[in-house]
């Protein structure tokens, strides 16, 4: 999320007094200007909107939106009017503290220590047993860096084993979800072989917190980053509460990444029950990253040294069988 808009989005006052009219559309100018597509806006104002006074009807938030882009002159995606939001499906300040409260105390090792996996190899080999665990040999993945999109980083998940085994660096980044090897077209009209349309396997959703998670955060007050013990404790409790977590990553920073096994037909299930239902309803009210949400997204790979840090991205917990506990 842009910094300037989540700023923005922490100031907005309760609804039913004075002000919040005015500040809704600014916080609205503030997203459109910074390039956001109006819908994620609709839907951050939303979520991001306290309790108050008053209900804010959904009309009202579209249509501060909508001025904001005659105000602007913006031309952006389809938007043709007034958006619909889907209301959260559940009390997001209420369901971290809950999910935190089950990890109470948790840290990396606790998560290392109930791993399925024993993870008892160094990290310099976390990208090749992650490959071989998890995916077929001739599934196709695309690893390399964030302004890597050509051909010659796509290659067989058996290519990939074999080049990190004979001590290939690894690259920084990687996409869980198996590609078709050709190129597709982005959502910009460009063509790229790690766009959201070259996704042929609809494995994973990548989840992360950029920041401390909005239900979390004091009225008022900017978000800052959310401590690593903190998001330790969060996904111990979420395993604790069966959510079905293959992989987490830590990043070799201040962020741990989660690979969700959601198990999607295709792209128009990724979008109605990924997009529509898990990040709209129930992952970005609880403060996830809402730029997590498309197929094709990056996560860390484990096994990468980042020499920045002197430290490896590396698995801290990993479980083939995801999502098969609850069937």
């Amino acid at each position: 999320m842009n910094n300037r808009f989540a700023v923005a989005l922490s100031s907005l006052p309760c609804p039913g007094g004075n002000g919040y009219h005015t500040r809704l559309l600014g916080v609205a100018n503030t997203g459109i200007r910074a390039g956001l597509q109006p819908a994620d806006v609709v839907a951050a104002i939303r979520t991001h909107t306290p309790m108050g006074g008053r209900c804010v009807p959904d009309r009202e938030i579209s249509q501060a939106v909508e001025k904001a882009i005659q105000d602007n002159g913006a031309r952006i995606g389809n938007w043709r009017g007034s958006c619909p939001v889907r209301r959260p499906a559940l009390n997001p300040a209420k369901m971290m503290r809950g999910i935190l409260a089950y990890g109470e105390g948790a840290q990396d090792a606790d998560l290392w220590e109930i791993s399925p996996v024993r993870l008892d190899w160094p990290p310099e080999n976390d990208a090749p047993e992650l490959l071989r665990l998890l995916y077929a040999p001739d599934e196709q993945l695309f690893v390399g860096t964030r302004y890597d999109a050509g051909a010659e980083y796509v290659r067989t998940v058996a290519d990939w084993r074999t080049r990190f085994e004979t001590g290939e660096p690894v690259p920084e980044h990687i996409i869980p979800n198996p590609l078709t090897g050709k190129p597709g077209q982005t959502k910009d009209g460009k063509l790229s072989f790690r766009a959201d349309s070259c996704v042929v396997r609809f494995r994973f959703a990548v989840l992360e917190f950029d920041a401390t998670p909005a239900p979390l955060c004091e009225p008022g007050k900017a978000p800052e980053p959310w401590p690593r013990e903190s998001q330790c404790q969060f996904w111990a409790g979420a395993l604790a509460f069966k959510w079905p977590i293959a992989v987490l990553v830590d990043s070799g920073g201040k962020s741990i990444h989660a690979w969700l096994k959601v198990d999607q037909v295709d792209a128009a299930d990724w979008e109605a029950k990924v997009e529509g239902e898990l990040f709209a309803r129930f992952l970005v009210p609880c403060g996830v990253d809402s730029s997590c949400k498309n197929e094709a997204r990056l996560s860390r790979t484990p096994g990468h040294y980042r020499s920045e840090k002197s430290r490896f991205q590396k698995i801290i917990y990993l479980n083939p069988n995801a999502g098969k506990e609850n069937q």
